[in-house]
Parts: structure tokens; sequence; C-alpha cells
């Protein structure tokens, strides 16, 4: 561990050419200045795009602060160039990465811990919707898609074939998925740097006058269709229920850096885990989700994102550890073949 992290030659990576470009571009220039407020001496910006990404193997940072929203930048893709050239980095490594920006591999997971999910049919193909079966509405999205780009509620056969043609132009693989009527809740988590714990921040309810979080609601002009409210009015039981599954979640997954969970509770009071962002948006310190639970728990934007640059440098993937074969071979007890002639 470098004693002052503030010295580091930090590089701010943003950009990219997914459809979230724009969001991240916003959230690159947040994080730049919440570093710089923090007494981060070498902070630049980079913009990931196939010149920048080679040049990041001559000129490397000592750490890599990931603020690229969808595509390479959030799916693993980046994080796996960053391991091989050693350069350690804020987000979730490559197999958490890559399991939450896949909904349908998202929802396998969470299943698989006993937790609830919505019920899930994958197509890349309209002819297959026939066979979609159960009670509408429904929910079709992008398999691997954020900022609800593609996302559509839909009552019918008919309306799931419209919207799924345009959904699929996302990237050629869609969800259908039950609708859960409810309530929606937006968790942020973090690794605390000292224990290596996830922390909860203050919940969020996003309170919808629509059935779901769509792109006419997040997109400019819609901010009449919703309203978020931090804390989120949960009773106490309710609150630490969801607090320790989306904690257990995020350590199952071995997820670093902060990561925000898409929830919704159904009228019994049941949670359903929709999706796991694992470079959530920082468009600014007073619009994004993030930043927002940041406020309502008493922190500063500079504050969170030092203690972030913190754990990631405390938790990056170890090098050196494995054991050699030689290691391996006087721990189980076996001769070396040098020994045996």
């Amino acid at each position: 561990m470098i004693r002052d992290r503030r010295r580091l030659k930090i590089q701010v990576l943003f950009g990219g050419d997914s459809s979230e470009r724009p969001g991240s571009v916003m959230s690159g220039r947040t994080i730049e200045s919440a570093l710089r407020n923090a007494q981060y001496e070498n902070v630049t910006r980079v913009d990931i795009i196939p010149h920048s990404i080679k040049k990041l193997i001559s000129n490397k940072p000592d750490l890599a602060f990931i603020a690229l929203h969808g595509g390479i930048g959030e799916d693993g893709t980046l994080q796996g160039f960053l391991d091989a050239i050693g350069v350690p980095y804020t987000s979730s490594g490559i197999a958490a990465s890559a399991i939450s920006a896949n909904k349908f591999l998202f929802n396998k997971f969470v299943d698989s811990l006993g937790y609830k999910t919505p019920k899930q049919v994958v197509s890349s193909n309209i002819t297959e919707l026939s066979a979609v079966t159960g009670r509408y509405p429904k929910v079709v999205k992008p398999i691997a898609q954020g900022c609800s780009y593609g996302v559509f509620l839909v009552r019918n056969l008919k309306e799931l074939k419209e919207r799924a043609d345009f959904s699929l132009k996302f990237g050629g693989q869609i969800v259908v998925e039950d609708y859960i009527p409810g309530r929606e809740f937006a968790v942020g988590i973090f690794k605390n740097p000292k224990t290596g714990l996830p922390v909860v921040l203050p919940i969020a309810e996003v309170k919808l006058k629509r059935e779901i979080y769509d792109y006419e609601t997040k997109y400019p002009g819609g901010e009449s269709l919703s309203q978020t409210v931090i804390p989120a009015n949960l009773s106490p039981h309710k609150k630490k229920e969801l607090e320790e599954m989306s904690k257990k979640i995020f350590s199952s997954l071995d997820c670093k850096g902060y990561v925000r969970a898409d929830v919704r509770m159904n009228r019994l009071g049941d949670f359903y885990f929709l999706e796991n962002n694992t470079c959530p948006g920082m468009l600014s310190a007073t619009e994004s989700y993030i930043p927002r639970m940041v406020n309502a728990n008493g922190q500063s934007l500079e504050g969170f994102v030092d203690m972030i640059v913190e754990s990631s440098l405390r938790f990056s993937k170890p090098k050196g550890n494995v054991p050699s074969e030689r290691e391996m071979v006087r721990y189980l007890g076996l001769k070396l073949a040098e020994d045996q002639g």
C-alpha cells in the first residue's frame, strides 16, 4: 500500500463507444473534479477509444478509476485488459462485471442464492416470442444494456413483438420477464477499505407515476414522471432484510468498489432483484443515485471517492501468490521428479 495515495498517478477512464457514452462523459468529469477536490495531485481523464487503450500499456497509471457505463467498460472486457497489464482499478473484477452486465446471468446468480427474481425468457428472434407464456404485462429489455434503453412494458404478444424488434437492436439478445407490481428501490453498496466488508448506503425509493422506470422517465423532460426519496420509507425490519440480501449478493459475486442494485418489492413485501450496476452513474453530485446516497449518509463526494481509491488499492487483484508446482508437490507429500531418479 502506498502511504500517500494523493500523489498517485490516477487516470479516470470514461467515454467508450457504448450507447451510454454521454452519461459516462459526465461521470468522468464529476469523478475527476471530486478527486482533485480531495487533493489528488496527478489526475487525468482518458477517453477509452482504441488509440488511448494502447497508450495505457506504455503510460500505465497507478490506478484506473473506471467511469464507463455499459459496453466494454462494464462487462469485464476493460477489467480483463487492466488485469493483464497490471493496473489496479476501482470497479468489480471480470467475473462480477460480466455476470452483472448480463441480465439473464445475474438473474440466475441471484436465484442460486435463494433470493427472488422475475421469471425470464431469453430470445434472439422475434419468431421465438410466440412461445412466451404466463400473464401480461411483461417487461422486455436488451440482455446487456443500461440507462433503460430498449426497455418497455408490454401488455400482449402483439406489443411484445413490436417492442422486441427495437430492443433487439441493442446487442441481438433480449430478456422477457414477468412484471413485478409494487415499489422500486435502488441500493448503493461499497467495500469498506478498512474491513473489506460491504456497506450499504441510505436506500433510495423511486416513486413512479408509471409502471416501470423506462427511458421516457429518465430522459430530460420526464422528471415529472418519478420522484426519488432518500432514505426510503421502509420499516426497520424490511430495511435490514434488503440490506442483508444486497450485501450477500455483493460478497458472493466478489464485487469491489461501489455498485448499485435495482430492486422491486411486491405488494406482499417480497424483494425481487432486477439488475446490478457495477459502474453506476456519477453524472453530477446532485443528479445520480450514488452521490445523493453519499450525501444522505453525511459524507462528501470527495471523501467517498478517496475511500474508493483506498479500497481499490487495498483489495486489488493479488499478484504472484499462486503456489508453484514444486510447492504443490511438497504440500501433497509427493516426491519431486528430480528426487525419483
